[in-house]
C-alpha cells in the first residue's frame, strides 16, 4: 500500500499493546522484519492490524465491524 501522505511504500502489519507499551511489527515489502515503539502507554491489550510509514511516521489501520 502506498502511503497517501509522502508515496512511499507501507509496511503490512499489526499494532500491540500491553504492559507500558505500544508496538508495531510488521514485515516489509523486502521480507525484513521491522518492529516500532509507538508510545509509553496502556491501551488495554488492543490488538489491530494495518499499515505504517517509517518515513513520515503515520499509521493506517483497520478497524472491525462492531
Amino acid at each position: 500500500m502506498k502511503c497517501p501522505f509522502c508515496g512511499n511504500e507501507m509496511t503490512e502489519g499489526k499494532m500491540n499493546s500491553g504492559g507500558r507499551y505500544v508496538q508495531w511489527k510488521g514485515v516489509d515489502e523486502s521480507g525484513r522484519k521491522e518492529e516500532y515503539l509507538l508510545a509509553k502507554s496502556y491501551m488495554g491489550g488492543a490488538k489491530m492490524e494495518g499499515h505504517l510509514c517509517a518515513n513520515c511516521r503515520k499509521l493506517i489501520l483497520d478497524i472491525e465491524q462492531f
